[in-house]
């Protein structure tokens, strides 16, 4: 088992954020400790979202708190996603950089910003993101669009969203990036996902014909591959394990609106 610290959004309906971390990384047999960025009624596929971002000062204090009672000298792993405002980012590059020299663990960064064509962040969030978390990053899980942001280049398919990777492994100290929702137009319109990793691996994992837009889908694969990681296993099979979970669950859920995640908890598990 290990402890696993998930900074992401949370809601009362539904299933995006920590509402997909903790009972994943629960059953693959890990301590997800949580601390949300937002609280919401439900994701804004729901219509309404109801609720907002928690307050900065209770943000900061929280982190501030869980280094205080001693709690993050044995985290594994720090993952972040979906953050409630620019200022957050202050409180996690401070928790970031004490962890790192006190722990010296993983940070899975995905970089939550858009989708689809359109940042639905600020720009001062976005930039935040691409400026301050991205370089103390080992990992990354960007989507298309979130890679072209990043990257600052035009994603149009696997190549270049493989070139993109390289360019941002040549820029930070990353250890390998992960590219979620890749339309590869140049073979008959597959999507899928791909790992581009720093000793030049490159991985894909093609959806199989099952592919489709769930909110929470690429919440899901990091979470799933985060655990996968944190039980011991090489990146390249935790990514495809993490890649083929994710995609069979996303298959099975009836409406792009939530994953169908309490009913096939079962296609998780730890090994």
């Amino acid at each position: 088992m290990k402890k696993i610290l998930s900074i992401q959004s949370s809601v009362t309906a539904g299933f995006v954020g920590n509402a997909v971390a903790g009972p994943v990384l629960l059953v693959m047999g890990h301590h997800p400790m949580m601390v949300d960025t937002i609280s919401l009624a439900a994701h804004p596929g729901y219509g309404g979202r109801g609720g907002g971002p928690l307050a900065d000062h209770l943000f900061a204090d929280q982190l501030r708190g869980l280094q205080d009672l001693g709690e993050t000298g044995d985290i594994a792993q720090i993952m972040t996603g979906y953050l409630g405002s620019a200022s957050q980012i202050d409180s996690i590059v401070a928790l970031l950089t004490s962890w790192r020299a006190e722990a010296g663990g993983q940070y899975i960064l995905d970089p939550v910003m858009g989708d689809a064509g359109r940042l639905y962040v600020s720009n001062d969030l976005a930039d935040g993101i691409r400026t301050r978390l991205l370089p103390l990053a080992d990992i990354i899980t960007p989507n298309q669009f979130e890679l072209a942001q990043l990257s600052g280049t035009d994603i149009t398919g696997r190549d270049s969203a493989a070139d993109a990777g390289g360019l941002l492994l040549s820029q930070h100290a990353l250890t390998a990036i992960i590219i979620t929702g890749v339309t590869n137009t140049g073979h008959r319109s597959e999507i899928g996902d791909l790992l581009v990793m720093r000793d030049g691996t490159q991985i894909w994992h093609p959806a199989d014909g099952t592919a489709k837009n769930v909110a929470g889908g690429g919440d899901l694969l990091t979470a799933l591959f985060s655990g996968y990681l944190a039980s011991g296993q090489a990146l390249p099979d935790a990514f495809s394990r993490a890649s083929a979970t994710a995609h069979t669950i996303i298959a099975a859920s009836p409406t792009p609106r939530d994953l169908a995640l309490l009913e096939n908890l079962k296609l998780v598990s730890a090994s």
